[in-house]
């Protein structure tokens, strides 16, 4: 695990540019899971201001983090960013967790998906219409 935290320079609370954040560690710069493809990291973004118009509801409960995936529209599936952050430690990755969605975003601190009940389908309304099936992935904060 330290081959991903050792050249890690960001502090909890740290502010940093979005676009700093794909400049400097790849990835696309868009969705709310970034997969790094320079560093052994993947990024989620959690933003409660927008991300509610798409079903996202992240949320703490019993010392969790509860993450909801991507995808905008339909059901969703564990394929590419969702896969990425359910095999993060199979693949030595650390997950990052930032809050906020675009401009100045906050590094909120490292992650892990739990071993026991990793993740969960629920409901979740559409941003137009009906209900769609969204992942939701139960986290736990990693001490750096």
């Amino acid at each position: 695990m330290g081959a991903f935290t050792s050249d890690w320079k960001l502090q909890k609370g740290d502010k940093i540019l979005r676009i700093d954040i794909r400049k400097s560690f790849g990835g696309s710069g868009q969705g709310g899971i970034n997969p790094s493809n320079k560093t052994p990291n993947v990024f989620i973004f959690s933003d409660p201001h927008t991300g509610h118009q798409h079903g996202y509801n992240d949320h703490w409960k019993n010392g969790f983090f509860f993450y909801v995936g991507e995808g905008q529209t339909g059901d969703q599936e564990m394929k590419r960013g969702n896969l990425q952050v359910l095999e993060h430690q199979k693949k030595g990755r650390a997950i990052r967790l930032f809050r906020g969605s675009r401009g100045m975003v906050e590094y909120a601190g490292r992650f892990e998906v739990t071993d026991r009940d990793p993740w969960y389908y629920t409901d979740a309304p559409q941003k137009v219409g009906g209900l769609r099936k969204v992942i939701v992935f139960r986290l736990v904060e990693v001490t750096e």
